[in-house]
């Protein structure tokens, strides 16, 4: 028999777009964990492979690393991290993102 290990973790779709928008900026992931505040880089590389969530007291700081709105942040984090709250605010549709000014 033989298995396989997924080093992904439960919130690998959340993560995979908080990767994807650093890339798009060209930022490290060091470069980010400083400028976010985050304890680490390998803290952030643990997020974006989906084994841990984006504590909601740093949806601020990565929002503006990310050039997003702390809002559309918040959004994007609850739609992988929390579904049901997601749904209970935003009801089914993703809502469009925007940039911050």
């Amino acid at each position: 028999m033989t298995t396989t290990t997924d080093i992904r973790g439960p919130w690998a779709e959340g993560g995979h777009q908080i990767a994807q928008l650093r890339l798009a900026r060209e930022i490290t992931q060091a470069e980010l964990a400083e400028q976010a505040g985050l304890p680490n880089a390998g803290w952030l590389s643990d997020i974006e492979v989906g084994r841990r969530p984006v504590p909601s007291a740093f949806y601020q700081s990565m929002a503006l690393q990310l050039g997003m709105t702390a809002s559309d942040f918040a959004a994007l984090c609850l739609r992988h991290y929390d579904p049901k709250a997601y749904e209970a605010l935003f009801g089914v549709e993703v809502p469009a993102l925007k940039l911050a000014a």
